[in-house]
């Protein structure tokens, strides 16, 4: 008897809103991981494949089984789930997005408990070609792009979401640290307020939105589909449009922005205060950037980045 037999490791698989999936038990010889999920890849999704390791971490794990991704995570099930939905939301404008293959029982994940280790597991169509830069893009098409996933997003279930508040005095606040310069501290505090303010006092419309920056995949120049949907948060369009436009400008901000706008603006509209509002979050994006950062060449060149957008 090995030793993990002789600790008689509890393993099994349950539909990740809790509900029981009839054929839950993964059977007590399957005593490894891997053995774990290819049983509940037959018992929760009626897939029996071989799997092919791609990746191994601490918080992860990734096989390859013909078209699709199985993954395991230890995130959050609701905000994992949330990423998921949104990912299926955004399939239908024609964007491939790796959504999740349902279960049987038609739901996007499983929890997966190995021993003492608890993981959720979703099951993701496969999209090919490789990863491109959002500096190969002109920025009216990355706009058309953003705007047609804001549209698919428009009535998405927003449980699971990331909050405004959630990253602003969830994260930013907590990675204002006190070995950080004066200035860096005062950078971050100031951006979370005036973000803050605006929320309160404009009410903007809300919505699912990416909350991330574009991970496109492209084959021959074409675009293949966008994938990595785990920072999706509730909040303004503005935010998402702030993200993209400070990371995919690389000269003038206020041109790139504004044809970024124009893009954007030829599927879907911007209100007044949308569009007034995208600086306030690029310069959030970019103070995002030096949370919890303590590194003083970091910090520079994070100081004249801002510089250079104010």
């Amino acid at each position: 008897m090995s030793e993990e037999q002789d600790k008689g490791l509890n393993i099994t698989a349950e539909i990740a809103t809790g509900h029981s999936s009839g054929g839950s038990t993964i059977p007590s010889e399957d005593l490894t991981t891997e053995n774990a999920v290819r049983s509940a890849l037959l018992n929760l999704w009626g897939i029996d494949d071989e799997l092919q390791p791609l990746a191994v971490g601490t918080t992860s794990r990734v096989w390859r089984i013909k078209d699709a991704i199985v993954k395991l995570a230890r995130d959050e099930s609701e905000h994992f789930n949330a990423g998921l939905r949104a990912s299926l939301a955004v399939e239908t404008s024609g964007i491939a997005t790796g959504s999740p293959i349902l279960t049987t029982a038609g739901e996007v994940s499983a929890r997966l408990t190995v021993g003492t280790e608890e993981w959720i597991m979703a099951v993701q169509r496969h999209v090919s070609g490789i990863a491109a830069s959002m500096h190969d893009f002109q920025p009216a098409v990355l706009g058309e792009i953003l705007a047609k996933i804001h549209v698919s997003l428009q009535h998405t279930d927003i449980s699971g979401g990331w909050t405004a508040e959630d990253v602003l005095g969830g994260y930013m606040e907590e990675g204002i640290l006190p070995e950080q310069p004066e200035t860096t501290r005062r950078m971050i505090a100031s951006a979370i307020h005036v973000v803050r303010e605006w929320y309160r006092e404009a009410k903007p419309r809300k919505q699912l939105i990416r909350g991330d920056g574009p991970e496109l995949l492209v084959e021959d120049g074409v675009v293949t589909g966008m994938v990595d949907w785990g920072g999706v948060r509730f909040g303004s369009v503005a935010d998402d449009i702030g993200c993209w436009t400070l990371h995919g400008n690389t000269k003038d901000i206020k041109d790139y922005t504004r044809e970024f706008v124009r893009g954007y603006t030829s599927v879907s509209a911007l209100t007044q205060q949308e569009e007034l509002a995208i600086p306030l979050f690029q310069q959030l994006r970019l103070a995002s950037r030096a949370c919890f950062v303590t590194d003083s060449g970091a910090l520079q060149t994070i100081d004249q980045w801002m510089s250079n957008i104010l």
